[in-house]
């Protein structure tokens, strides 16, 4: 087990072009009262706790891993408790954190479970959906602006590296389970986020909330193949047009409706205006599935 472990981690930390990135697992959901998963986010964060000061993490042995996630913040790993293959509600194998007032805040934690073939995933409240499957490297990670792509791995051949997002701190209107919260970009700018979230407008706000440069990254190294400095153009107009809409809101900690449906269709006609170079781009940059990708 020790050997597979680090055999995933090395290709989670690897820097090459190939692999799928990661994948949504789609195994059936279960049933599970409000108390049991309540119960197990509680346990969850109470394992988290000592690391709310990151310097306590950095001297526990996590280390920063990938980018910083418009909708997920910045994973820190710790590789021996990956190693160890356990799976601990009080010892989580990752953390969540992200800057917001220029120091780094605790928002989840993330569980990481390396699997031998035909090694079933951990029960969760609810099912087994929640958990995700990492196949690529970080490098691949780091530049989907969707959290994992399409691809269903249900089967049990094959190593796998089992991965689980519990946000314990950060309210997440998808589910405390889901791996993306788009109530991060508003987070990071102290604004209420919605009951329900419209992922263009969140996706919008994110390019004045922290994100510009990773999309930029994004454009530079995914797809250097656009020609010229159009997509520079244009990433720089929709920062620009999301931030006018951020400064002139009517509220001080909040958004309006028509606020929030102007964040989406600018982001709307952003995504249009790069479908003109790449289409390929355009659909990742709206978090669809790409070509290929199963349901």
């Amino acid at each position: 087990m020790k050997l597979l472990a680090c055999t995933l981690i090395s290709s989670l930390l690897a820097v090459d072009a190939g692999g799928q990135g990661h994948a949504a697992h789609t195994a059936a959901s279960g049933s599970a009262s409000t108390g049991e998963l309540l119960a197990f986010v509680s346990a969850a964060r109470a394992g988290a706790e000592r690391y709310g000061n990151r310097n306590d993490a950095i001297a526990a042995g996590f280390r920063p891993l990938g980018r910083d996630f418009p909708s997920m913040g910045e994973h820190w790993v710790n590789p021996g408790k990956v190693i160890a293959g356990r799976f601990d509600l009080a010892d989580p194998a990752m953390l969540i954190y992200a800057t917001i007032d220029g120091k780094p805040v605790l928002l989840g934690v993330v569980f990481a479970i390396p699997l031998e073939a035909g090694q079933p995933l951990p029960p969760l409240p609810g099912g087994l959906q929640a958990w995700h499957e990492h196949n690529g490297t970080v490098d691949e990670e780091s530049f989907l602006p969707e959290h994992g792509g399409g691809h269903s791995p249900t089967r049990l051949a094959g190593t796998r590296l089992a991965i689980l997002h519990v946000w314990t701190l950060l309210p997440n209107p998808a589910g405390y389970l889901a791996a993306e919260n788009w109530s991060l970009p508003f987070a990071r700018l102290h604004l209420a986020a919605p009951a329900t979230i419209p992922e263009p407008a969140a996706r919008a706000l994110s390019l004045v909330s922290g994100s510009g440069d990773f999309y930029a990254n994004l454009f530079e190294t995914e797809f250097s193949s656009v020609a010229g400095d159009e997509w520079h153009q244009a990433l720089a107009a929709a920062i620009d047009g999301a931030r006018a809409i951020v400064s002139a809101r009517d509220a001080k900690d909040a958004l309006s409706g028509a606020e929030i449906s102007a964040l989406g269709e600018l982001w709307t006609r952003f995504t249009a205006s790069i479908s003109v170079r790449s289409p390929a781009l355009a659909q990742r940059l709206r978090g669809e599935k790409r070509d290929g990708e199963a349901p």
